[in-house]
């Protein structure tokens, strides 16, 4: 389907991964990939396009059709010199296997089929994850840590959104799973992946770990398993030819702002106020691991038992070294351990299934999930508040922390599925259920509804004070930010406390939830068809 799947896919059979295993491995990938779907699907059409970023990766990729340029990355007419193309050519990969191209081309917008990618990345990232284990520990604790990594909450969060992080869970886990199994096509083949999705990220994990790997066993035969002529150079010949176009094509610009402004912007300093303490990964990860953390007590328990087993090595060398370097880092999001968390799924899993004799620590670790997961269903079912009575909201958080509660007590009974299912289902009520159909995150709808009632004629929209980039998406790549530009016959859209042009009139007024500012908001639409030039022109200086 796009130029990821297609690599990652191929590095699964090379491997002959999905031949090879007897019925009941095949079995659990089946459950494995329904829990992922029942997951990761619902919502997917439904949730609006969040800002900000995956608002500009939708539109980024919109122009890429409209202009034909599948090179040079822009939104609007601004260069999107951050992350390679990678991300971008899987969403025009799942429009035009959705047929949706020339619908896009029209004016019309199918975020699902943008978003699938995503899903995709996701699943992979599962099947990878459980195939490494398999080759590493047993089936079931395989079984326990791929199950962890689908139910997660930061992979489910991921495979909703049109951007890089799905995609790149799915690559890490295929160099894992060859990392892992000294196989040299899917290590090669996911880093190539890596590579067009977010620069050097993935590499440098994976250095790091066969580093931290060879020191540690005072060996470098893994390494050296992995150096194959054919595997690199067809790596080589995925990953290389963008950079050199795009390097050509912008004379060097994109390195200047991906490698210098962007990745060493954020390793040098906090960018876009995210920042945090060291430890913030640990916090975080507590509600984005979610309802892995029920395990993860006893992981430590297991990890530092078996420290001298090469396999645990191996794991503990991919997921330690890059999450110290993260809690380091200045800038700081919860996604970004993402990566980590197929090692940390299968160290899950195994622990969960060896370490018998500490059932006190499982119990603690269902009670700490089961409050977790207590607050997880009453921060969602809150964003209803306007939506819906108090006694509706009740009763949805209580259904979802029966849910939960329901699905720890299964799973310290051993009944590993029946649990699996229980959360799949609890997400995909939050996904699909409370944050596709909640006011709080459609703002960006509600206003474009309202524009085209009040605009029928598809005037210019000019928006300086409401400036997401959903807006874009949502309308036309022509829709104005700023009013440097404000023409007669233009939509102008102005927050309820900036004075419009006196020429301007006021046609209707929005308010609702501004969550990418944390605050709420009313705008004000206004028809400009009877102003002059002038007036507008001294009226955008003076603002």
């Amino acid at each position: 389907m796009c130029s990821a799947a297609l690599a990652l896919f191929g590095a699964a059979g090379h491997a002959q991964i999905m031949f090879d295993v007897s019925s009941k491995p095949l079995r659990d990938l089946l459950f494995l990939t329904l829990i992922g779907l029942i997951v990761f699907l619902p919502g997917l059409a439904a949730i609006p396009p969040i800002d900000r970023d995956e608002s500009r990766y939708l539109q980024a990729t919109v122009q890429m059709i409209e202009t034909g340029d599948v090179i040079d990355i822009r939104f609007q007419d601004q260069a999107r010199h951050k992350k390679p193309a990678g991300s971008y050519w899987a969403q025009l990969a799942g429009l035009a296997v959705t047929g949706q191209i020339d619908d896009v081309k029209r004016g019309e917008r199918a975020i699902w089929a943008q978003r699938l990618p995503s899903v995709i990345g996701a699943l992979i990232a599962i099947w990878a994850t459980y195939l490494c284990g398999a080759a590493l520990v047993d089936r079931r604790e395989a079984f326990i840590g791929a199950g962890f990594l689908a139910l997660s909450a930061s992979l489910g969060l991921e495979a909703h959104i049109a951007k890089t992080d799905a995609m790149l869970a799915g690559a890490s886990a295929v160099v894992l799973y060859g990392v892992a199994t000294r196989k040299a096509w899917p290590a090669w083949l996911g880093l190539a992946v890596g590579m067009l999705l977010k620069g050097p990220i993935l590499l440098g994990v994976a250095i790091v770990a066969l580093s931290a790997d060879a020191v540690w066993n005072r060996s470098s035969d893994r390494i050296k398993s992995l150096l194959k002529p054919l595997p690199i150079l067809t790596a080589l010949l995925i990953a290389v030819p963008w950079f050199v176009a795009i390097g050509l094509q912008t004379d060097g610009a994109f390195f200047a702002e991906a490698l210098g402004r962007d990745f060493g912007g954020k390793i040098a300093s906090t960018q876009e106020a995210h920042g945090g303490l060291p430890g913030y990964y640990l916090l975080t990860t507590s509600f984005m691991f979610w309802p892995g953390i029920v395990a993860v007590p006893v992981a430590a328990l297991f990890a530092w038992r078996n420290r001298t087993n090469r396999d645990v090595r191996i794991l503990l060398a991919w997921l330690v070294p890059l999450w110290i370097m993260l809690e380091l880092v200045p800038t700081k999001l919860p996604h970004y351990t993402l990566i980590l968390y197929p090692a940390l799924a299968l160290l899950v899993g195994a622990a969960w299934v060896r370490v018998v004799d500490a059932g006190k620590i499982r119990t603690a670790g269902v009670w700490i999930a089961a409050i977790i997961g207590a607050l997880l269903a009453v921060v969602a079912t809150a964003t209803l508040w306007q939506d819906v009575s108090t006694l509706w909201l009740i009763l949805i958080a209580l259904g979802l922390i029966i849910l939960a509660l329901f699905a720890g007590y299964c799973l310290l009974r051993g009944q590993d599925k029946t649990a699996f299912g229980l959360a799949a289902l609890y997400l995909a009520a939050i996904f699909g259920g409370i944050i596709a159909h909640s006011s709080f995150f459609n703002f960006s709808p509600r206003l474009v509804a309202q524009l085209s009632a009040d605009m029928p004629g598809g005037a210019r929209i000019v928006s300086p004070d409401y400036r997401e980039p959903s807006l874009v998406y949502l309308t036309e790549t022509r829709t104005q930010l700023l009013s440097d530009e404000l023409r007669p016959g233009d939509t102008l859209v102005l927050n309820a406390e900036t004075l419009a042009p006196d020429c301007a009139v006021a046609r209707s007024s929005l308010s609702g939830t501004h969550y990418a500012k944390g605050r709420e908001a009313t705008v004000t639409i206004y028809k400009t068809d009877d102003c002059a030039a002038d007036t507008l022109t001294r009226w955008a200086d003076t603002d």
